[in-house]
């Protein structure tokens, strides 16, 4: 595995653990409904979090796929 390869890897193993994080906290929501600033800040940072590691992914993927469509002849 190349280095680019390795970074859209970890990248989306940060995506999924974002993603079951955010997805974990809407049955404690639904079930719960944990309220106050803690709960907010919690929510804020899940949120912000599974931004930066979509975002991140995305980036990585079309920078590793312009660089091979670049390199064949």
């Amino acid at each position: 595995m190349t280095t680019g390869a390795h970074r859209v890897a970890r990248a989306a193993g940060c995506l999924k653990a974002a993603f079951v994080v955010a997805v974990a906290m809407n049955p404690t929501e639904a079930v719960r409904d944990p309220d106050g600033l803690a709960w907010r800040a919690a929510r804020t940072a899940a949120s912000v979090l599974f931004t930066v590691a979509l975002v991140t992914y995305v980036v990585l993927r079309v920078l590793r796929w312009r660089r091979t469509r670049t390199e064949r002849p």
